[in-house]
């Protein structure tokens, strides 16, 4: 019990000593593929800029089209204090300036507290509490579940974790988490998140995006 327990306060102290993460889709603002090719060397240098600032967390490259042309678009997570940050430190790249690609949406992640990077899917699932659970038992089962990340991260399955907070109808805070789950098809990203205790016992849903293939922003 007290392991159980120690975990769920290091979750809730990581997260109060780290700056948010926040997810970014992009979404392509124009017809003009050339265009983009064109642009997409002095993109890619002005973007390995925040990279190496560590403004970058995670990336992911997943294919879409332009005038039915397949060509990749990223999705990567930014820390920043907040979406106006976000959106202040991608101005200046070029794809913004000349009005190629826009924001799709900015997602709370929380903080970072576990990397892992494969070569393969990666599929976005994020947990929320339900009502109605009692304090000391959705810590418990916190502490199994962020227990069973880091064994899924160490294994490879989790391929990253962010712990945020929740508010909940009575004003209390918990953590949650969201993960990076590599899975074949979306089915098999479902099917791991089922063993998680959470979920089992019917404390927690779940929402699973296709997030594409991790990029190693190391090499």
């Amino acid at each position: 019990m007290n392991r159980i327990i120690l975990l769920s306060t290091l979750a809730v102290a990581s997260f109060s000593s780290f700056a948010a993460d926040y997810g970014v889709e992009l979404a392509w603002n124009t017809n003009d593929v050339e265009q983009v090719l064109q642009t997409l060397p002095k993109q890619k240098a002005e973007f390995s800029q925040l990279i190496e600032q560590g403004d970058v967390k995670d990336m992911f490259v997943l294919p879409s089209s332009i005038d039915g042309k397949v060509v990749q678009i990223l999705r990567f997570v930014l820390s920043a204090e907040n979406e106006a940050e976000v959106q202040a430190k991608l101005q200046d790249l070029p794809m913004y300036q000349q009005d190629l690609v826009k924001i799709a949406s900015i997602q709370p992640l929380g903080a970072k507290w576990l990397d892992n990077t494969p070569e393969s899917d990666n599929y976005s699932v994020t947990l929320r509490w339900k009502e109605g659970v009692e304090a000391l038992e959705m810590d418990r089962v916190l502490g199994v579940d962020l227990q069973r990340v880091i064994n899924l991260n160490n294994s490879g399955l989790i391929t990253s974790s962010y712990i945020n907070t929740q508010v909940l109808d009575n004003g209390i805070e918990r953590p949650i988490y969201s993960v990076a789950v590599l899975a074949k098809d979306a089915q098999q990203a479902q099917n791991l998140m089922y063993s998680f205790e959470a979920v089992q016992l019917g404390y927690a849903t779940f929402e699973i995006e296709y997030l594409g293939k991790k990029l190693d922003m190391k090499s």
